[in-house]
């Protein structure tokens, strides 16, 4: 007996509603297992236990079903776009339309299970609808923000990269924790360092950006067997997309105008690498217009361009709600049928969302769309689901051997260390640098980010097995220290200041590790200024007057960049250290003792008066 992911099984009884919810929100968990005993009987729970020690139960595919394993679909020697034909035939208009939003349910008289589309992994897997931490899988290995990663300018550990996030990813879908469909990476050119999300791209250059996004895909997307993807990446957002929410203006209103010069030398060359050298299964459309017309309402972008001109073959799937913006927002449209057609004839596959689960019944009774259009949208959701193995038997899938214990594994651990290490830029040193990491060396370390430890993850990050904060890493270095917040990020209370000042005037060295965090920068908000949040110069100033002519370090935490004009008259030694994730401070340490000699590069430009 298989008993399938969403809870159907081929005995009737293993499809009871409380063994679904036992294995969907406490997976195999024993004592959940045993509560459900009693509500749905001894037999259903064997059921469950002989698939569980069979492998079945996470591992199963639709095919191997008896009532579809001889359709054509099913036939893993047939070509893949002779398998999509045919399922795509077998399915009806109501069948096809339920699948086009990320939650897509089952489709019960073709055995197709249901799927979460929406998972995350920017820089490790990461919380979203299709991700769950606990259970079998309490964490993965956090990795520095993209604008770090960036830093390193090193090809090699962008695939590294992306290949150690595939697998942790391979692991968790294996025990039901994760889907294999990443909204990753951002490729977004960063060209305003007040942006929100600057943090989550590899910064301003497009050539760099290019460099990133073709190795980060190819690790994420290829493992050793080629027969399948191992995951599928999506390249997002297309396109120029750098606003959140400025002056009056959000990213759901926003019209960006753009010249075809500025596309050809800024906005289309990381995207364009992502598909022609990366082979990127899936790009997502922006919320924002492009010369008047809505990015996911684009055809000449998104088909002209992408498929004609770049032989994309994937799926294009919006940000989430983006369709309801291109009449709600951008009042392109006038009404849900228009805004159907106009997006799924743009090219536009899957909805983050359910606008068009919602409406394109109706637009479909109202002639707006024809069941062209729907196969025509549905074909590419289904090629990359066959194409990650979904529909062939298990025996034929490698990728469902990856186990749960190489997530954080030690070599994915030694590889966050080695990437927050090369991450990390020396914007200024007069000599002060390395300190001795002998015990009689007196360090201060003081500032908001100085014992930082979810900050360092940046957004869109997922549950890390362990935090090491910047003064951990001090500490563990050996020398005598002592502490003092000063203040918070905000920094508008100044009442910390003087237990910095005291502690600052009896160090030999003092650390003050700045910057910003995500109550600063994040999705949906933009920064005004680039300086120093608050009184966090007024800070470092008192301590400059304490300490004399005593060196002062100066830890920039950030993911998009500040004003420095002022350290760089006044601080003897300036690290920029991204958001450096779950070694961070040990990598920041590291660089500070002289056990790493720093090699990053800024991947934006910082202002130095």
């Amino acid at each position: 007996t298989i008993c399938y992911r969403d809870g159907r099984c081929r005995v009737p009884f293993c499809c009871a509603s409380p063994l679904l919810h036992c294995s969907l929100s406490l997976p195999w968990n024993p004592s959940c297992l045993k509560l459900r005993m009693a509500e749905i009987g001894i037999a259903a729970c064997l059921c469950l236990m002989l698939a569980m020690a069979a492998g079945g139960a996470l591992g199963s595919s639709p095919c191997d079903d008896p009532s579809v394993a001889n359709l054509p679909f099913c036939n893993p020697d047939l070509d893949l776009v002779d398998r999509v034909k045919d399922l795509v035939s077998r399915m009806s208009v109501t069948d096809m339309i339920s699948q086009l939003g990320n939650t897509a349910p089952a489709i019960e008289h073709l055995n197709i299970p249901a799927y979460q589309w929406w998972s995350e992994a920017l820089h490790g897997v990461a919380s979203s609808p299709g991700v769950s931490f606990g259970g079998k899988v309490p964490s993965a290995t956090s990795f520095p923000q993209v604008i770090g990663i960036a830093a390193t300018f090193n090809s090699t550990l962008f695939y590294e990269m992306g290949q150690a996030i595939s697998t942790e990813a391979r692991a968790m879908n294996n025990v039901g924790q994760a889907g294999l469909t990443f909204f990753t990476p951002n490729i977004n050119i960063y060209r305003d360092p007040r942006w929100g999300r600057g943090q989550e791209t590899p910064g301003e250059d497009p050539y760099l950006t290019s460099a990133y996004v073709e190795q980060y895909v190819a690790g994420l997307q290829f493992g050793p067997d080629q027969r399948y993807l191992k995951t599928v990446a999506c390249c997002k957002h297309f396109s120029a997309y750098d606003l959140e929410n400025w002056n009056g203006t959000d990213r759901f209103h926003f019209n960006a105008i753009v010249s075809d010069q500025d596309f050809a030398e800024t906005y289309f060359p990381a995207f364009e690498s992502c598909v022609r050298v990366g082979k990127v299964s899936s790009i997502m459309c922006s919320y924002n217009a492009v010369n008047g017309v809505p990015s996911c309402a684009n055809n000449v972008i998104q088909n002209q361009i992408v498929r004609n001109e770049w032989d994309f073959s994937g799926f294009i799937v919006s940000d989430c709600g983006a369709i309801n913006t291109i009449m709600a927002d951008h009042h392109y449209t006038n009404t849900t049928e228009e805004t159907v057609q106009v997006a799924l004839r743009a090219g536009t596959n899957l909805n983050c969302g359910g606008f068009y689960q919602k409406y394109a019944m109706e637009a479909y009774n109202k002639s707006y769309i024809t069941e062209a259009d729907l196969a025509n949208a549905v074909g590419p959701l289904f090629g990359q689901r066959m194409a990650l193995g979904m529909f062939d038997p298990t025996h034929l899938q490698p990728y469902l051997n990856i186990s749960t214990d190489q997530i954080n594994s030690p070599a994915h651990q030694a590889l966050a260390l080695d990437a927050a290490r090369e991450s990390i830029v020396l914007l200024q040193n007069d000599g002060s640098l390395p300190l001795s990491a002998e015990s009689s060396l007196k360090v201060a370390v003081i500032g908001p980010n100085s014992n930082a430890t979810e900050t360092m993850q940046g957004n869109y990050h997922g549950v890390a097995p362990y935090l090491i904060s910047p003064l951990m890493g001090i500490q563990d270095a050996g020398v005598t220290s002592s502490w003092a917040f000063g203040c918070d990020v905000a920094c508008s209370d100044s009442g910390g200041f003087a237990e910095a000042v005291t502690i600052a005037k009896g160090a030999d060295v003092v650390i003050v590790v700045m910057g910003l965090d995500h109550g600063q920068e994040r999705e949906g908000h933009d920064r005004n200024v680039i300086t120093l949040p608050g009184m966090q110069l007024d800070l470092m100033q008192e301590v400059r007057e304490a300490i004399g002519g005593r060196p002062l370090v100066l830890v920039l935490m950030s993911g998009g960049p500040v004003d420095i004009s002022w350290a760089k008259s006044n601080a003897n030694a300036i690290l920029w250290t991204g958001y450096p994730g779950q070694s961070g401070g040990k990598a920041i340490a590291d660089v500070i003792f002289g056990k790493f000699n720093p090699s990053g590069r800024l991947p934006v430009t910082y202002v130095r008066m």
